[in-house]
């Protein structure tokens, strides 16, 4: 008579998957980037510069030129404006209307004015930021 080997039912616990599934989400967040600052600009220096309560709006041009709103690059000016009015009409209050302009100290005027004219015609506010300095 030949005797049958008994098989042994082997569980894997599957309770903890979860937790591992969650850390590794949780790690992979904190190391990654999910928004790289590749913006670099100077402010231009004047003494009269005065503290600005936070802006909702942000417009910024880079020391390539490049235009930036709420982070993202436009295309042109008209983009600009057509982003600060839709923006806008978000929030209607004059804190909400306020728009934070900075622009690097070497670009040149030919390329801030325009999108500073883009702004106002949009409907914004422009509030330029600055650093402290001699006249």
């Amino acid at each position: 008579m030949r005797r049958r080997k008994r098989r042994n039912n082997i569980q894997v616990p599957v309770a903890s998957m979860g937790d591992i599934a969650f850390l590794l989400i949780i790690f992979f967040m904190v190391c990654s980037n999910f928004i790289k600052d590749t913006m670099t600009f100077k402010l231009p220096a004047h003494p009269d510069v005065e503290k600005l309560e936070q802006a909702q709006i942000s417009v910024v041009i880079d020391e390539d030129g490049l235009i930036y709103l709420q982070g993202q690059k436009m295309e042109d000016v008209l983009a600009v404006q057509y982003g600060v009015s839709a923006l806008i009409k978000e929030d209607r209050g004059p804190r909400g209307r306020t728009v934070l302009f900075k622009c690097d100290r070497n670009v040149d005027k030919e390329v801030f004015q325009p999108v500073m004219a883009a702004i106002s015609e949009g409907g914004g506010i422009i509030a330029a930021l600055g650093e402290k300095g001699k006249r």
